[in-house]
């Protein structure tokens, strides 16, 4: 496969993971995909894949992914990778103004290519992998080349590969995965409203039902989820009878994780402890105020051009540069050094819009 692999000017990509079924997921398939011929790779029995890291890292190879962020940042936590020259189908698609950005439409679209999509939300994790699996993996990579000619013709015509192919390369710039995701109580809708005492005996809940989850390898939703968590925060009961009260508790759950429920609420009386006040980082009314002209020409410029407003200039790049506040065409140059292309199309009408909150 490397040998095949390494003298192709382009590779389709796509992974399969297993967050749906594990506590740390990681990358459990892998395919690729050469204009002629296509592998899928087990990472399992291997011990790292430096040469496919090498392939992934070389300017000469295209690699092509259809909403490649994720894949990207689950390859880099897995093994390292970095990745230099890319095409993604999906931020092609909404480059030329598509309303269905789904692989299945696209291939059906422009390649005339039906495809099944019933083993997307499948537990890649377990072996053996069924038969029809592995074709529906296969499939998910063995059209990449063919839809990337077919965007890339319609983007160069529509004068938008520019636009596209410095979307690619931040991509290329997504960050790991991060291994072990930090269990906060502030990333629990609804805990602005807790009490101290409530939001400690969150935190406490939180840290069991971490405990559990990697013990039982489940996703945390998988076994209490965030507002079951909150009503016991809120009533704290005091015995196991009373979970059964609950709404959001169901009778399994009681049963499975009652006991360690209890035990959990009693070293937290024991021993409450105090939550970190959360971080205030609310913008100043100035800097909403300029977010807010921003998104509205935003908005405006991408309906002239057909687009989501997303693909005009994307919203982190509207709240760095509300920000920061630019006052000249050098100092928004330095903020969109990522974005030259942007930059180039957009700068004047940045800067009158940003104008507005002087007037």
């Amino acid at each position: 496969m490397i040998s095949t692999l390494q003298n192709q000017p382009a590779i389709g990509v796509d992974t399969e993971s297993n967050s749906l079924f594990a506590y740390r997921e990681q990358v459990c398939l892998l395919q690729l995909s050469s204009s002629d011929q296509d592998f899928v790779v087990d990472p399992f029995p291997l011990d790292g894949m430096p040469e496919l890291g090498q392939i992934f890292a070389d300017p000469a190879t295209q690699n092509i992914f259809h909403a490649g962020d994720y894949d990207i940042a689950c390859l880099k936590r897995d093994y390292g990778f970095e990745f230099q020259n890319l095409f993604d189908t999906m931020l092609a698609a909404a480059t030329l103004g598509e309303a269905n950005l789904g692989l299945a439409g696209m291939l059906k679209k422009y390649l005339g290519v039906v495809v099944d999509k019933k083993f997307q939300r499948a537990d890649w994790g377990k072996r053996p992998i069924k038969p029809e699996m592995l074709e529906y993996a296969q499939n998910d990579s063995r059209y990449l080349i063919p839809l990337r000619d077919k965007l890339q013709e319609a983007l160069i015509q529509a004068g938008k590969l520019d636009l596209l192919l410095e979307d690619s390369r931040n991509l290329a710039r997504t960050p790991s995965a991060n291994p072990s995701p930090e269990a906060s109580v502030w990333h629990v809708r609804g805990a602005n409203e807790l009490k101290p005492i409530q939001l400690s005996l969150l935190q406490a809940l939180m840290m069991m039902r971490e405990d559990l989850a990697e013990n039982l390898d489940r996703p945390v939703f998988k076994v209490l989820g965030d507002g079951s968590l909150l009503d016991l925060a809120k009533v704290q009961p005091h015995y196991i009878e009373e979970l059964d009260l609950l709404p959001t508790l169901s009778a399994g759950q009681v049963k499975a994780f009652g006991k360690n429920i209890m035990f959990a609420i009693e070293e937290w009386r024991r021993n409450p402890n105090e939550v970190e006040k959360r971080q205030n980082h609310r913008p100043s009314e100035a800097e909403l105020h300029r977010r807010d002209l921003l998104s509205t020409w935003r908005k405006e410029e991408g309906q002239k051009m057909g687009v989501s407003s997303n693909i005009v200039l994307s919203k982190d790049l509207i709240e760095h540069i509300a920000k920061t506040f630019p006052k000249n065409a050098a100092e928004l140059q330095v903020l969109m050094v990522d974005y030259p292309c942007r930059y180039d199309l957009f700068n004047s009408d940045i800067l009158k819009a940003l104008q507005k909150e002087t007037k």
